[in-house]
């Protein structure tokens, strides 16, 4: 026995009451450095997201709801465990609860669970039925409540198919969720106006020339999106409960009553968003005012009579005269998180199609400009006299030199006795498709949808519209073409077969040379031993 084992034992053998007791410190003093880190640990809560898509990234727009939450909100996800979707949702919603101590998520699997299962289905009056593999599947997967309001998320709406023939899908997962939490908030629902009757765009057109796609995202984020006809006996009246009024391209002008109208309740602290596209009459070959002039004037804004074309073919689309460009974004409210290299990195850009410029009139309000063109870009103010003689467009001494203004913010000093916090607001834009459906179908055309959103915040004073793009993933799918089948058969039937036999016929090969050289060795080994008999038989003799 070492010296070292004798210190640690009594002469008998037995272990001593100190070594004992330094083991048992030891055996303390791991437990306590074990409680530490996890205390740690939890202290400082950190997930790393590693998927290529950067599924469990959370964007501004979702980490603005959940950190302000004054409420509690309910979570509850009616996913079976064997869900390909289950495992996504559950750790998106442990990120997303991680930011904030006012969010329960519970998962209640249809399958284990059937009792709770069934009480929450009476409870919500929640379709089921069974998949043809046995899984109990529902009209909606995921359920968020709080107080007296409730939102659906269906399957549908998490994760969109449409590209899956070209082997990707678009996840959906912050988007929907976020949406449903944002849906469920208390507090007053703005109403935001839509102004007709001079040809705008309509509230109730879903396709992709109409506001419909616009509206159900402004109701989808608590907002009642409603028309008004303003061209009526009363316009003051039409407008009287309108918290924010937005007027998408107008074909024809509004009259001075409306006009007066419009200014006295943006006075009065209703905000608005104005989408102002050059008005031509064909008849008589002129653009024709809109007759919002002096209530954009109220807020430092000029509109130009022109027609903007750029010619700068970084900052246009290929094929056209300049009509269709992409103008460069300016740091304002409206803005935040598109300016710069967000944009650059998502691949996201600005979309503007037939478009009139701005002006800074006046000296009290200063609008800051949050879209402008290229220096090369020029707004045309004789647009007929080029449509008759066509060709290349180019400018001219009187039309005005880039780079324009096509986007104009501006805020009005708050009333002394507003309970607001701030007074009327008003985005202008020379152009009207940003608010179109096709900016919410086209991944081409999402930045315009996104600044849409953004503005609409701004203008309503309320938290960012949850509008987050879809996060393109590949789809695990298995796609067999004609001649994918061709080679399949061909490797089956043929080349597996055939390798098979060769290595077959190359084992057969093999062993017979080795029994081959194992006979001749034996012949050979007993033609020396009879050789080696004979010797020594002579010597004998």
């Amino acid at each position: 026995m070492s010296d070292t084992s004798r210190n640690h034992r009594s002469d008998d053998g037995v272990v001593t009451r100190s070594t004992k007791a330094v083991s048992a410190l030891g055996v303390l003093a791991a437990m306590a450095i074990a409680l530490l880190v996890n205390i740690v640990s939890a202290r400082h809560y950190a997930r790393w997201d590693f998927t290529t898509a950067k599924l469990y990234t959370l964007s501004h727009a979702t980490l603005s709801t959940v950190r302000g939450l004054e409420q509690n909100v309910d979570v509850q996800v009616l996913l079976s465990a064997s869900d390909p979707l289950y495992g996504s949702v559950k750790n998106l919603l442990e990120v997303i609860r991680s930011n904030t101590t006012r969010l329960s998520v519970t998962f209640v699997d249809p399958d284990r669970y059937p009792a709770e299962f069934v009480a929450i289905q009476q409870k919500y009056d929640i379709v089921a039925g069974r998949s043809e593999d046995g899984r109990v599947v529902t009209d909606a997967a995921i359920i968020v409540a709080s107080r007296d309001r409730h939102w659906f998320i269906t399957a549908e709406d998490l994760v969109d198919f449409s590209e899956v023939d070209d082997g990707r899908t678009k996840s959906k997962l912050e988007q929907s969720i976020t949406g449903g939490i944002r849906a469920v908030l208390g507090g007053k629902r703005s109403r935001i106006c839509f102004t007709s009757g001079h040809g705008e765009y309509s509230l109730d057109d879903s396709s992709g020339q109409g506001l419909g796609e616009f509206r159900d995202r402004l109701q989808k984020n608590n907002y009642d999106a409603e028309t008004i006809d303003t061209t009526r006996s009363d316009p003051a009246k039409a407008l009287e409960a309108c918290d924010a009024v937005v007027v998408a391209g107008p074909s024809t002008a509004f009259s001075q009553t409306e006009s007066d109208a419009l200014m006295a309740r943006m006075r009065a602290g209703m905000s608005g968003f104005f989408l102002l596209n050059p008005i031509f009459d064909t008849e008589r070959k002129t653009q024709l005012p809109t007759g919002l002039e002096s209530v954009t004037r109220l807020f430092g804004i000029g509109l130009a009579n022109d027609f903007v074309f750029e010619l700068d073919d970084d900052s246009r689309v290929p094929r056209g005269t300049g009509e269709i460009f992409f103008p460069s974004l300016e740091a304002h409210a409206t803005t935040e998180g598109l300016v710069g290299l967000s944009m650059a990195v998502t691949g996201l850009r600005v979309v503007a199609i037939r478009s009139r410029s701005l002006d800074v009139v006046g000296d009290g309000v200063r609008p800051v400009t949050i879209l402008k063109t290229s220096e090369r870009a020029f707004g045309m103010k004789n647009f007929h006299a080029w449509a008759e003689k066509g060709g290349e467009p180019t400018p001219t001494v009187d039309d005005r030199r880039g780079p324009l203004a096509i986007g104009l913010a501006a805020e009005l000093a708050n009333a002394p006795d507003s309970s607001q916090t701030h007074g009327a607001r008003l985005v202008v834009l020379g152009t009207a498709n940003l608010v179109l459906g096709q900016n919410w179908r086209d991944m081409a055309l999402r930045g315009n949808a996104l600044l849409a959103g953004n503005i609409m915040s701004w203008v309503a004073a309320r938290p960012p519209i949850v509008d987050i793009p879809a996060k393109i993933t590949p789809a695990a799918t298995l796609r067999i073409t004609e001649a994918s089948l061709q080679e399949i058969v061909r490797y089956v039937l043929l080349f597996m077969p055939g390798a098979a036999l060769l290595i077959g016929v190359a084992v057969y090969l093999r062993r017979r040379s080795r029994d081959d050289r194992s006979d001749h060795g034996e012949k050979k080994k007993g033609s020396l031993s009879h050789d080696d008999s004979s010797s020594e038989n002579e010597e004998n003799r």
